[in-house]
């Protein structure tokens, strides 16, 4: 099996002589799916931070913020979350269009300081798009989400 990672890390791993650690937390943290406590976690946020590259690899940070529960669990393998009107640029959607990975850190500030990283694939749904997957729609009837009207959606699928 391949280890996880990149080249590049494994290489510092190996100079700064901490092989065995990151062995011991690619074997105990690292997760392909989101456990039932992530998933909890991340459905009690009321903010994210997601990174975006374009095709070039240029990156893009940003906040994104709603009501508690606005990024929503649909299943341990896939998450999905508002675009709501911002600044016009569209930068993370601009960067998501040429180039699918998506970083994602979610972060408890006050009541457990702790912090969820997670990576994927995402691609943009318009409202129709949403109301047009029966599924979707279905797992969505039951979702508040508040007052602001999304532009768009973010699908992720976890990686």
């Amino acid at each position: 099996m391949k280890k996880p990672g990149s080249k590049g890390e494994h290489n510092l791993q190996k100079e700064f002589e901490t092989e065995k650690r990151a062995l011991a937390f690619y074997n105990s943290q690292l997760l392909n799916h989101l456990n039932p406590e992530m998933q909890q976690f991340i459905s009690e946020q009321e903010m994210v931070f997601i990174s975006t590259s374009d095709a070039k690899g240029e990156c893009d940070a940003s906040f994104r913020a709603g009501d508690t529960g606005f990024v929503i669990v649909l299943d341990k393998k896939t998450l999905l979350f508002p675009e709501y009107r911002g600044n016009g640029v569209l930068a993370s959607m601009g960067n998501i269009s040429e180039n699918p990975h998506i970083g994602m850190f979610f972060i408890d500030f006050y009541q457990n300081s702790i912090g969820l990283h997670v990576n994927g694939k995402a691609g943009i749904l318009s409202n129709e798009d949403l109301r047009a997957d029966i599924d979707l729609s279905r797992k969505m009837s039951s979702k508040k989400l508040g007052a602001r009207k999304p532009i768009s959606w973010i699908k992720v699928d976890v990686e």
